[in-house]
């Protein structure tokens, strides 16, 4: 191959003729760009690029890469960027300000085509000049096609002297048509020229227009790859016969051709039953999908009798759904059973049937709109409230609605209604009593013309993009010009696909009656062909506003706001417009106190600009305008000098500042935050203790920049049930709607069951908290901090069976919930004594008899049945929650105040017992003395050694210096101890425990009781170890998952505690019981993301369950991935193609908690089977141990033999950080300035004086964490051993690679973006930064 001949021109390399020849590497795909692009980007910039785009360095890309609108990078097939596209929503010239450059395009170019909408412009593009235009034309049609409302995409030429951006190169961009400024008195070429790139020329939309016989051949392949139903029911020629024999059908068909092809198909109809619609869906945001005329209002009802549940025994013949006109707001999503002689009570056209379950033909079926018999009903709802609002007037026409409030008709469904089962909790027996309406609530009804056409089925063809779906979905309301709104109705396992951007969510009604595993979506005709904008709001403006909030809870409060933004300069407010009418309105003010926000979440501590945080009071829109959500806060910020919004709630609140009171319709538009899990140990600096002071009423956090805005919003409607309020169970489902996918992911049909709902407790006992130690980040704080009743629904039930055949699970008061994936995080709690013990003796079998147990294929068999749980007396206490702790220590404290006076008073002859060998027990014991009850009437039964004699001999603490003092305080109190005894038994007297059973070594004897802590059994509830085994779930001894958390049946996962791994993996030693509960709830989360991520699904990789989510800003987030497939059909199970391993997690085991005295306790260790102290100590390599016991206050330290802190045992008598020792694993002990050595020289003799020190603030953040991420990523690692060469290597290698250098200018640009958090650092000098 010839030479190249380079020539120098304009301080850029051009190719000579002799180039034409070379053949460059074939382009590959296309992805967003990352901050970590920015080097590589700045390699591709000329002078003439510099120049033009006033970019001057890689700090320059990485402020663009900030705040731009939308960045991508072309990369070659080896992946090397070769090309880069940055854009914004306005021009780049400093002098116009950005809210007013429509004006200043208008004036001085007459390009008056162009707007906020539908026009990007470039502020930098560079590319590799080997590709020319072919690389341009390819970014530019991505960026089309990302956005299909984009028209132009612009750029200034502000450098007279260099009009092109690669010299000598003009057919690069020749797809840009340049616009001449006109100026009186200067020359056309003197002046900044606007170029413009018209989608038309780039990215030329498909030909549109309506199929005809001959269509036939091309359409059926194309609806064969997405379902063969049609074809078996219809023969070959369905689409000929359609179209020719059925002329006065009322379907039409759409398609779309290239080169006189037809490559995709939309069928489209105007039957529909918008009754069932009506009683299944909350359309009254839509004016029930017609031309109102008026609406009937459903009727006030009564309850006329109770409905009696069937005993579970009994086989339920009809199954109904109904509630309460008196509890209409109370969210309930659960299905009621009902006896067959109480449906005589109803009309017949209100039997229902059970649904069928979906196939992989639901989407191109008919969608169930003409089926005669209404289905099974449920009681379920999309967290997303669309009931803030009405219509506004001019979207549907003839409108003759009375604005009387008596005339309303609200329904108010929510993430903050009730979470509660709308029932009373009675004892159980065999027959439930609840007090349902005899009747279903009648649905508002809607009178009028219709004014909606379905959308029955769309395709595409495997070779084109489904984003041209769009262009049929324009011309569709030109087939039906009367007609405002396309509805789409489809199971809620179908994966989203990209035609689903630009319609709104329907929310169900908190009943069905159809539609149970069914979603319905909206488009208005204004939201996919209208013109939207946004200005800000002028007096004028009151009266369409006033209309807009008239379902508004806190209406005149809001109109108070809007006025006093009128005059107060800090306020600003903003009308969303669409055809230049008011459909929303935003009020926007300063964020008090960014500081704090932004240090106690996980945000940077600072603004890149002060003054540029802006807090949403305010925010509400039509939900018909919803797919313009991003944009419009896009555009928002554009108007304002504001860079980043920022939208607080209580959920956990009360009065005016609960969640009812505040307009949420933004909310998930916008990315939740995570609260910050640690505070830094900051004593002594009284700034950083403001900024670190946890805050009094804690709330959930949602945020969003520009760059944001670009990102579709994508729905996963999959019913996902999680039973369990555990750790895992939590982790599971904060990591789905808050992990790398939330900032466009939202999941909208997530229910948790639970005995008590979540874990946090309002008006909480510090006793209570005292009760429960700490294990993990799920504290009452960081629960009220993490947006959980805002994504999700919560059930106050117990889930007592499993249908695996109709997919629900029945709860114990005989409500049913339906599911496409149920999620079993049980845990293990503390049990009732007599835990799974038959009541009556199992019988001898007599071996010189045959056996007379009948066989399993007789008629007469019947199955072992889980014995029912025991009544608990009255004055037994079971702790395994916060709401647990503070109802029996307040049922306590009501015990003694009413027995005050009798003679089975608490005394020291009547005593409160606490059983158990766990520290749960010795917390009990604090939180008593805590409450104060004096430590002479507590008695204290540890059964220790255990029974069994084949258990390990180890005490709860696993350190004989923690116990021996543990003990020693408990005599100090004068507490009765009773060692080496085991509960057999007690007495009772009517429902209360008198006396309790005990056994020692040589002896029996009995204790009087008032009230009895019983920490003994520890397992799965009894429950759902009934629902488990009766539903055909392998149990054995645990829950039995294989590798990525499947059980025998594909729809049902386990984690945690109760599960264990199948025997044939050989991983007795990995089971989740030994692990943090938090990184198994996060690995199962990342499995659903890949199944359910519509960006992922279909893409087959072998990855370990562990590791993360591929990362997020690839080339699939401009294209979806085999969008049709269905979840349920994929059944969510990793295909592996080699055997793979368990996974293993890193993260520490942590536990901390309040011992009698008080003592603080606190141990962290490495995850894995916890072995006996003694036990490992006398293992080689074993490390150090380092202890200090300064004023019994008990300190230790084990380093491994890397010189890594693998273990911490805190026991002391003042309070300490133990959020801050959990940052310490893992870490070197050359952090700590060398702490080992330190320590030898007898220079440490307390380490929580050492700990605490200022200097070691830093390495306390949650973003220290970073920096030694950032430093990773840089090769930049230690090398650790006992080898010289070894160590003689890594010194070389670290010289080489400048290490020293890297790690020095990480730090300093670390401590200058964290000063305000780090304010004990010197600044660094601008030349490290």
């Amino acid at each position: 191959m010839p030479a190249l001949m380079l020539s120098k021109n304009y301080g850029i390399e051009t190719i000579d003729m002799v180039s034409r020849i070379f053949r460059a590497v074939p382009l590959g795909r296309i992805r967003l760009a990352m901050e970590e692009d920015a080097p590589a980007i700045m390699a591709l910039v000329n002078e003439s690029m510099s120049l033009n785009f006033r970019v001057k360095n890689v700090w320059d890309i990485k402020y663009i890469l900030k705040n731009c609108v939308l960045s991508i990078c072309q990369l070659d097939i080896n992946g090397t960027i070769v090309g880069f596209l940055s854009a914004k929503d306005y021009p780049l010239l400093p002098s116009v300000n950005p809210a007013a450059w429509e004006d200043f395009v208008w004036s001085k170019y007459k390009c008056v085509e162009l707007n906020s909408r539908n026009t990007l412009f470039l502020h930098l593009l560079c590319w590799n000049p080997i590709y020319a235009r072919e690389l341009v034309d390819n970014m530019l049609k991505s960026l089309f096609m990302h956005d299909p409302y984009l028209q132009y995409i612009a750029m200034m030429r502000t450098i007279v002297e260099c009009p092109l951006l690669v010299p000598g190169q003009s057919r690069s961009e020749a797809s840009f048509k340049r616009m001449q400024a006109l100026e009186r008195g200067v020359p056309g070429d003197q002046l900044p020229a606007l170029l413009v790139a018209d989608r038309n020329e780039v990215s030329p939309r498909l030909r549109i227009r309506r199929a005809v016989e001959e269509d036939n051949d091309d359409i059926v392949p194309i609806i064969e790859r997405q379902s063969t139903r049609l074809r078996e029911l219809y023969g070959d020629f369905y689409v000929s016969e359609l179209i020719s024999r059925h002329p006065e059908s009322e379907r039409v068909l759409l398609v779309c051709e290239h080169k006189e092809v037809a490559v995709g198909v939309m069928c489209l109809n105007t039957q529909i039953n918008y009754e069932e619609l009506e009683e299944s869906f909350e359309l009254s945001p839509f004016a029930g999908l017609k031309r109102l005329e008026r609406i009937i209002n459903p009727e006030k009802q009564t309850v006329v009798s109770n409905i009696s549940i069937l005993d579970e025994n009994k086989e339920p013949k009809k199954e109904a759904s109904f509630t309460s006109a008196t509890s209409k707001d109370v969210k309930s999503r659960v299905t009621w059973i009902f006896d067959d002689d109480e449906f005589k009570k109803f009309d017949k056209d209100k039997e229902v049937r059970p649904a069928a379950q979906p196939g992989p033909y639901s989407q191109l079926d008919v969608l169930n709109f003409f089926q005669d018999e209404p289905e099974e009903v449920e009681y379920d709802i999309v967290n997303i409230d669309h009931d803030l609002l009405k219509v506004p007037k001019f979207f549907y026409e003839n409108l003759g609605i009375s604005t009387d409030d008596s005339t309303k008709s609200h329904r108010r469904e929510s993430f903050y209604d009730n979470k509660y089962l709308d029932q009373d909790k009675g004892k159980r027996t065999s027959e439930f009593l609840i007090s349902p309406p005899a009747r279903p609530p009648q649905p508002t009804r809607y009178i009028g013309a219709p004014n909606a056409f379905l959308l029955e089925l769309f395709a595409m063809h495997q070779d084109y993009d489904e984003r041209y779906g769009f262009d049929m979905l324009q011309a569709a309301y030109e087939l039906f010009p009367n007609r405002d709104y396309c509805i789409i109705c489809l199971p809620t396992s179908h994966t989203s696909f990209p035609l689903l951007d630009h319609f709104t969510l329907v929310t169900p009604h908190s009943y069905r009656m159809r539609f149970i595993n069914e979603t319905l979506y909206v488009a208005h005709i204004n939201s996919v062909r209208g013109d939207v904008r946004v200005r800000a709001a002028e007096p004028y403006d009151v009266p369409s506003v006033t209309e807009v909030l008239e379902h508004s809870p806190r209406k005149h409060e809001l109109l108070d706001l809007l006025h006093d933004s009128f005059v107060i300069r800090i306020l600003s407010s903003f009308v969303l417009l669409s055809q230049n009418q008011p459909i929303g309105l935003i009020i926007l003010g300063p964020l008090d106190e960014n500081t704090i926000v932004r240090a106690q979440y996980d945000l940077l501590p600072e603004p890149h600009k002060y003054g540029t945080d802006a807090a949403i009071l305010a925010g509400i829109m039509s939900p018909i305008m919803e797919p313009h959500a991003r944009w419009y806060l896009r555009d928002l910020i554009r108007h304002t000098k504001y860079v980043t919004l920022f939208l607080a709630c209580r959920l956990f609140a009360k009065g005016d500042a609960s969640p009812a009171r505040h307009l949420m319709s933004l909310g998930h538009f916008m990315k939740p935050v995570v609260p910050r899990q640690f505070f830094p140990n900051v004593k002594g600096n009284k700034d950083l203790e403001l900024i670190f002071q946890p805050i009094s009423a804690p709330f959930a956090l949602w945020t969003l920049e520009r760059a944001l805005t670009s990102l579709p919003r994508v729905y996963v409607n999959n019913n996902i049930v999680v039973v369990g309020a555990s750790r895992t169970g939590l982790a599971f489902i904060e990591h789905l709607f808050m992990g790398p996918t939330s900032q466009y992911l939202t999941f909208t049909n997530i229910t948790l069951v639970s005995e008590h709902g979540l874990p946090t407790v309002p008006d909480c006992l510090r006793a209570a908290e005292t009760c429960v130690p700490r294990n993990g980040r799920y504290t009452d704080r960081y629960i009220k901090s993490v947006p959980f009743y805002y994504y999700v629904d919560v059930i106050s039930a117990v889930m007592t069976q499993i249908d695996r055949k109709k997919k629900c699970i029945h709860l114990k008061d005989g409500g049913m919930k339906f599911y496409d994936e149920l999620v079993l995080t049980c845990g293990q709690q503390f049990q009732h004594p007599d835990y799974l013990k038959e009541p009556e003796p199992v019988r001898e079998v007599d071996p010189t008899k045959p056996c007379d147990r009948l066989l399993m294929d007789d008629t007469r068999y019947r199955p072992d049945r889980v014995p029912p749980p025991p009544e608990l007396p009255d004055n037994v206490m079971l702790i395994n929650s916060l709401e647990q702790a503070n109802n029996c220590l307040r049922k306590l404290q009501a015990m003694i105040k009413e027995a005050k006076d009798s003679d089975n008073c608490l005394s020291e002859e009547n005593r409160i017992i606490i059983y158990g060998d766990y520290i749960e027990a010795y917390s009990c014991i604090a939180a008593l003395l805590e409450m104060g009850i004096s430590s002479k009437v507590l008695a204290f039964v540890e059964p220790f050694p255990p029974e069994d004699g084949t258990k390990m001999r180890v005490n709860c603490f696993n350190n004989e210096t923690v116990d021996e003092r543990v003990q020693m305080m408990l005599k100090k109190l004068k507490i009765q101890v009773y060692r080496k005894s085991h509960l057999y038994g007690w007495w009772q007297k009517g429902n209360c425990v008198e006396t309790i059973r005990l056994m020692a070594p040589l002896h029996a004897f009995h204790l009087p009781c008032f009230a009895f802590f019983y920490y003994g059994i520890k397992a799965i509830d009894v429950y759902a170890f009934k629902a488990i085994n009766e539903s055909g779930l392998v149990y054995d001894g645990g829950l039995v998952v294989g590798p990525s958390f499947e059980t025998n049946d594909p729809h049902v996962f386990a984690a945690g505690p109760c599960v264990r791994y199948s025997r044939k993996l050989y991983a007795d030693n990995r089971q989740h019981k030994y692990y943090s509960s938090e990184d198994i709830g996060e690995a199962l989360a990342r499995i659903f993301l890949r199944k359910l991520d519509p960006f992922m699904t279909g893409v087959n990789e072998v990855e370990s369950p562990t590791s993360d989510v591929v990362p997020r800003f690839s080339s699939s987030l401009l294209a979806f991935k085999d969008s049709h497939a269905s979840v349920g059909n994929i059944c969510l199970l990793f295909v592996f193609r080699r055997w793979q391993p368990v996974a293993k997690f890193k993260a520490p085991l942590a536990q901390s908690a309040i011992l009698p005295g008080p003592l603080y306790y606190m141990q962290l260790r490495q995850p894995g089977p916890e072995i006996p102290m003694a036990v490992k100590l006398s293992l080689p390599h074993q490390g150090h141990t380092l202890i200090t016991d300064k004023n019994e206050n008990y300190f230790r330290l084990q380093v491994n033999a890397l010189h890594c802190i693998e273990a911490i045992t805190c026991l002391s008598k003042k309070k300490f950080s133990s959020e801050s020792f959990i940052l310490l694993y893992g870490k070197h002990e050359a952090y700590f300035n060398n702490l080992l050595a330190r320590y030898k020289l007898h220079l440490i003799d307390d380490f929580y004086d050492f700990f605490s020190k200022p200097w070691l603030s830093a390495l306390y953040q949650e973003s220290f964490i970073d920096l030694l991420r950032d430093l990773h990523e840089h090769e930049v690692k230690t090398e650790c051993g006992q080898n010289a060469e070894l160590r003689q290597a890594a010194a070389a290698f670290w010289q080489s690679i400048g290490g020293e250098h890297i790690v020095t200018s990480h730090l300093a640009h670390y401590l200058k973006r964290n000063t305000v958090t780090n304010p004990y650092y010197a600044v660094p000098e601008p030349e490290f930064t």
